[in-house]
Formats: C-alpha cells, structure tokens, sequence
C-alpha cells in the first residue's frame, strides 16, 4: 500500500506568516528606514563591524563625523564640529545629531544658513561611510613640520624636549593625548635615586656608583640589561644637579626598598616627588618656549622605505595631521592601565587594580612595533605592595621608609618592609584577605608631609591608643598590642631578629596611632621597547631604526624582573636627557635645526564665555564635596537662570592635576553654556568632587 500524502496545516502556516509580518512591521515602527539606509539595502551595500571617523574643514576648523557599525549594520552615525561658530555651524551640528538620533541617514541635507559647515560634514560621512565599507580613504591631511618630536608629556619626554633645547635644538614640539601633562610621573610619591651626590657627600652617606648598579641589578633579578643599569647608575647625580638647576628641589635623601644605603633624593619639605618635578618641568618648557599639544594623540611613526623616520600622525579634535621631522622621542610610557595588554603579557594579573592614570595604555609600544621594533622584558609587570583597595590611592615607601610597619588582620608583622616591592607584595597576598595594614605613629607622620594628604582622602584609621585603634580596623587587638610592643623593643636594642629590617627609624610610641588599609596594586610595567644605551631604538636582531629614540617607562631592560622604588624617576631624567641630546645630534647629522613652526595658540585670545544656563531659583549658593586631596569648594550666583561669579577651588588638590582640571571644568561650561561637569581625564576624583559640590550646593 501506497504512502498517504501529508495534508499541510494551512491553520498553522497562516499564524506563522502572521508573527512574521507582526515583526516586520515592529521593526520598522521602532527603527525608522530612511530613504538613505533604504538605498543602502538597494545597493547591498555591506559595512564591516567596527567604529569609523573621518574629517573635513569646516567654517571654523575640522569636522568629524563618526559612524559605528554592529553585525547588523550601522547602529550610530554622529558629528563633532568644536570649532565652529556655536550659533550657525555649532547649531547646525546639533541638529543633525538630533536628527541622527531620531531616525539614521546616510545621506543628510544642507542646514540653512550653515552652508559650509553642512558640505563639510556631508563630505566627512561620505568618507567615514567608505572606510567601514573596508575601502582605502585618503584623508586630506593638514602637514606640518618639527626637527624633533617628542610623544608624550610625562617626565620622560618634557626631560627630552628641554635637554634638546638645551643643546641647541629649535624646532621641537610636544604631543600629549591626555588633557593635562604629566603621566604617571604627577602621581610619583617617592623621590630620585642617585649616587656619589653632594648630598649624600653632605649627610656623610657612604655610596657608590657600584654600590647602586648592583643594588639594582639584584632587585631586578639579573635580568636588567647591564649597560643600561651602567648608564642609568653614572647619570644619576647629574640627573639630581640637573633638575635642581632648572628650579626643582631633591636635597633630602632617605631611605627606600632595596637599597643599600639612603640613596632616594626627595624634596625638602618630604612632599611627593611627582608633582614638584612635573610642575618643574612645566616651567622650564614655558620658559623655552616648546609647544606642548594637549589632547592630540600620535597615531602612528612614518617611515620611508628604508625604516628612516620621516614623520608623525597625529590627530585632535580638529582631525587628522601630519608632522614631517627629522627625528622622533617615543616617551608615551607604559601599559598598566591597558587591562587587555597586562593580561596579554601576564595573565596572573587579571582583575588587579592599577596605580596608573588612564593615559597608560601602550599606544607607544604598538606604533613601535608596527616599525619593527623589538621587545624587552615585556612580561615582567611590577605590583607596588601597598596601594588602597578602595581609592587605588598608592602609599608612598617613604611611609614603611620613615619607619611604619605592615601587619595582617591578625595583627602580626609578616615581612620586612623595607625588601623589594615583589617581594612584600607577594607576602601580603599570602596574609587572609590578601591584604594588610600600613600601621605608624605621629612621629611617622610628622616625617612626612604626604602623608597628610592620605589623611584628607579618608583612608587612614587614626586612634589615641593601639587597642583603639585595633577595634575600629578590626585588627586582632591582642595580637597588635604585642606586635606594637615588640617592636618598639627590637627597635630600642637596634635589630630586628624577627625579620631582619636594617633601618628601624622610630620605636613607633608616640600616639595618635595610624593605620592605612593596603593591597598589592598593577603599578609599573618593567618591559616595552628594546633600546641602547644611547636610546635609539632597536630591531629584534638589533639594528637601529634611524630617527627613532624611546626613554621612560615605554622602554624595557633598565629594571629587569622588579623595579626599585626611585629608580623610575632616575630613569625618565637620565634617559630621557639623552634622548634629548642623541634626537638633536642625529638633527644636526641629517639637515641641522630649523625655525620654529608650530605654535600653541592662545586659547584666551578669542575666547567669548557663553553664559551658563541653570533652573535654579535666584541667590547665591555653596557646595562642598570630598575631591583627591581634600574638600573642594564651589560658589556662584544665579540671576534670571544664568550662573555668574562661578568660582571652584581646592586648596589641597595637586596643582599639575586637580589644579588644572578644575579650570579646564569652568572652562568647558563656559565654552558650552551647560551647568555640568565633563570629567577630565587623569583628574576623574577631583572631578567627581566638583560634580558633587555642585549637586550639594544650597541656597545661602
């Protein structure tokens, strides 16, 4: 017998059809299909995931047009026009973003009345449009030109860019991505390692260059390339002499982890090293004259076809350009704010919280190695052992240097706290919680100046007694009052039998007590581009690529397996002073110096303050909030909606940081008109305390 035909379930094909053109007809009341996108489909034209942007000239400079794309097609287009006149071309930009926001187009109209401004963006679409097609665009660059090019403004590259000036260059510039100069070089508390210097001579410290190459050496494990630590080592009291020649202060000299001897040259009111140096620094290139491009990212190092440099790509927020130059100072620092590349490179990091600001993300080392470059050490990522859990705040050595002591949950001592950072990083992520106590006294804390500033954040427990201090930590009061004791008795007959620490300052006795909560923390990345010891940098079988030097944390073999606590700021003035020098010498060898040609303008000089528009009732208001380094402060009046006599200070935030971003947040309000805070990069604390100050301010 025959097999039956099946009788198909008319009921159940109809209800499908149903639900599908139910959906359609949802998706496209929800996604509204503009002539532009309808085309698209027409043409089957096929984007590639990934987000794309490209720039025209516009009335009043560049404007950009950003398109993002997902697996389903474009999912965002957007423009920026920051130069344009706020009321034609600026209006005309917020339009079309509304617009975009309302129903995507890949083809816009004209605004009336802005006629430049709208070819300009038509035309920057078109291009983002043909980039996320995959196809080549060639951007209609704006070229300049510089002997020297310095990436990046931390220690490193304003120590280049002012040694090379010293020397004679003309014609250097500086590009830094971040809002504000500085690097991890602000954020640097400890001080300067150096050797044979007067100040040592001074205080009757015995010490040799020898001493402070194999210090250094054995606390990077012997993997240090050796001619570096050399260079590093007979450059460092230059490198004292030199920066207080410019206008810095390092006349005190302490003691810290891993060295011999006192050896780390700090400033003389003991405040941290990083901020003195930066705003040092800061000063000179002012006086010098060396133009420093803020926010403008290098994106790529130009070579010709035979690895000579030949120039920089850079872009701000007018677009794209080019910087023809003789010679380039990679001094964009490291990657230990780049979560990606810390794993990449050493996957038992995971998860750790970094010391670093967030500019730290390896920009440098990858345009080194689209150069060819090789890599040095780039596995070797150091933890500083004692950084706040909560704030990400790091606790200077000098702390544990001027005599505190580390204790656990237990309430015991568990290290000598003055050996390597590895290795008292490792002991505390040995202790339960993986964590530990930085506990001191008054006498500890009157040593120190930085540590107030600890103290104005908030994270340091402070008591009248040791039991008191153990019951509002949660730390085993039995156990500390023992420990406390102990010490203060090892300390009194001169030795540490328990764990063999050789400067044992202060017994510790002297109330109120002190306690700061500390975990280890990502803090430098030892690794990163392969140099000599004239900086040049160097091909895997280690030929030099001409025109190309690297000084600072970018740079690998100076410190090995660990880095010891002084030698980064030794490091970014003694490399980056050579690099400055060799840059010029390879200028005068291949043309010699040229003027001057790129020039910071003068943002005030055409600057019309918008007025800031509010809906808060009529009167005068203060608001105060916690920032980095203590309260910040904001006051204003408000007249028929408009916010006058706008002032916002904090007398204990670090002027190279907090300082500059406070002016940097009024200045952006009254660039725009918006009562809000933008928070600015490498300052996201003392912006938070703004943003707060305002939301608390109340009608006086």
């Amino acid at each position: 017998m025959g097999k039956q035909p099946k009788k198909r379930n008319s009921g159940n094909t109809l209800g499908l059809c149903l639900m599908i053109l139910a959906a359609v007809i949802t998706i496209i009341i929800a996604f509204p299909v503009t002539d532009g996108i309808r085309k698209s489909i027409k043409d089957n034209i096929k984007y590639i995931a990934g987000t794309y942007s490209a720039s025209e000239k516009g009335f009043g400079g560049r404007v950009k047009a950003i398109v993002t794309v997902g697996e389903n097609g474009i999912e965002d287009i957007s423009f920026e026009g920051a130069k344009e006149t706020p009321d034609i071309g600026g209006a005309a930009v917020e339009k079309l973003n509304a617009q975009m926001k309302t129903a995507l187009d890949t083809e816009i109209d004209s605004v009336s009345g802005a006629t430049v401004t709208s070819t300009a963006l038509k035309r920057a679409l078109k291009k983002a449009l043909l980039k996320a097609r995959g196809k080549e665009v060639k951007e209609d660059m704006e070229v300049k030109s510089a002997d020297i090019v310095v990436i990046g403004a931390g220690g490193a590259g304003m120590s280049a860019a002012i040694e090379a000036a010293q020397k004679g260059a003309t014609n250097v510039v500086i590009l830094e991505k971040m809002p504000i100069t500085g690097g991890n070089t602000v954020r640097a508390t400890g001080g300067l390692n150096a050797s044979e210097t007067q100040y040592q001579k001074r205080d009757g410290i015995e010490d040799s260059n020898d001493l402070f190459y194999e210090d250094t050496m054995k606390g990077g494990k012997n993997l240090n390339d050796p001619e570096l630590v050399r260079t590093l080592v007979e450059n460092s009291a230059a490198a004292v002499d030199w920066v207080n020649e410019i206008g810095g202060d390092l006349s005190v000299v302490a003691q810290f982890g891993g060295a011999s001897v006192k050896r780390i040259h700090r400033p003389s009111d003991t405040s941290a090293v990083g901020p003195m140096l930066v705003k040092t620094l800061n000063a000179k290139l002012d006086e010098l004259g060396i133009p420093v491009l803020l926010e403008t990212k290098a994106t790529k190092i130009i070579a010709d076809k035979d690895g000579k440099i030949t120039g920089v790509e850079a872009e701000d927020e007018n677009g794209e350009f080019v910087i023809n130059t003789k010679a380039v100072i990679l001094a964009t620092g490291g990657f230990g704010a780049n979560p990606d590349m810390v794993v990449k490179y050493a996957p038992q990091l995971a998860g750790f919280i970094t010391t670093n600001h967030s500019g730290a993300t390896g920009d440098g080392i990858e345009m080194a190695l689209e150069l060819g470059a090789g890599l040095t050490d780039i596995e070797q990522i150091q933890t500083h052992p004692t950084v706040n859990p909560n704030t990400a705040t790091m606790y200077t050595e000098g702390v544990r240097g001027n005599g505190a002591i580390l204790v656990n949950n237990d309430g015991n001592r568990f290290v000598n706290e003055l050996e390597t950072r590895d290795v008292v990083s490792a002991a505390i992520l040995a202790q339960p919680n993986e964590e530990s106590w930085l506990v001191f006294d008054t006498a500890v804390r009157e040593s120190l100046s930085a540590i107030e500033k600890y103290i104005n954040e908030g994270i340091i427990v402070e008591a009248n007694t040791i039991e008191e201090l153990a019951e509002k930590t949660g730390i085993n009061k039995e156990n500390l009052v023992a420990t406390m004791n102990k010490y203060a008795s090892m300390q009194e007959a001169g030795e540490d039998s328990e764990f063999g620490r050789k400067s044992m300052e202060v017994p510790l006795t002297n109330a109120p007590f002190f306690a700061g909560l500390a975990k280890p923390a990502i803090h430098h990345t030892m690794g990163g581009v392969k140099i000599n010891k004239e900086t040049q940098v160097l091909k895997e079988d280690g030929s030099v690529i001409p025109g190309l030097y690297a000084a600072g944390e970018v740079v690998g073999g100076v410190h090995g397996g660990n880095r010891l606590g002084g030698n980064a700021v030794a490091d970014i003035v003694v490399f980056g002073r050579i690099s400055g020098d060799n840059a010029n010498g390879y200028v005068l060898a291949n043309g010699g110096n040229t003027e001057r040609t790129i020039v910071v303008e003068n943002e005030d000089a055409n600057f019309v303050p918008q007025d800031i528009k509010t809906d808060l009732k009529d009167g005068s208001y203060k608001g105060v909030a916690k920032g980095f380094g203590g309260d910040v402060e904001v006051t204003f009046t408000v007249k028929d909606g408009i916010v006058n006599d706008l002032s916002i200070s904090g007398g204990k935030e670090t002027a190279e940081i907090g300082g500059k971003a406070m002016e940097k947040i009024k200045r952006k309000m009254q660039s725009s008109g918006e009562f809000k805070v933008d928070s600015v990069a490498g300052a996201s604390i003392t912006s938070k305390g703004v943003s707060d100050a305002i939301k608390n301010a109340t009608l006086q």
